[in-house]
């Protein structure tokens, strides 16, 4: 049986629902690994699985990687949130 074919940028974007432009930055800022072939980025499996564990909660990665939300008085509900707006830079 032959291993799952690593990621590609656009793959992994169409994945985590952002941009391929978004997944090179991660990469660039050293928040992703990944390898290159020629001129091409790929991302390695276990990479991705390791950075989703870490970044979102669930059962299976619950001994692996502590929570990002925070605890409400519910101990059974977390509470995540995301910001959906952004400044935008000022042409000088």
């Amino acid at each position: 049986m032959l291993p799952d074919p690593p990621f590609t940028p656009d793959t992994l974007a169409a994945r985590w629902g952002c941009s391929s432009e978004t997944i090179r930055q991660m990469i660039n800022r050293g928040e992703l690994q990944a390898f290159r072939l020629g001129r091409l980025y790929r991302i390695p499996n276990h990479i991705v699985e390791a950075y989703e564990c870490q970044n979102s909660k669930s059962d299976a990665c619950a001994e692996v990687a502590p929570s990002l939300g925070t605890k409400t008085e519910n101990a059974s509900v977390i509470s995540l949130s995301h910001v959906t707006s952004r400044k935008r830079k000022q042409k000088p």
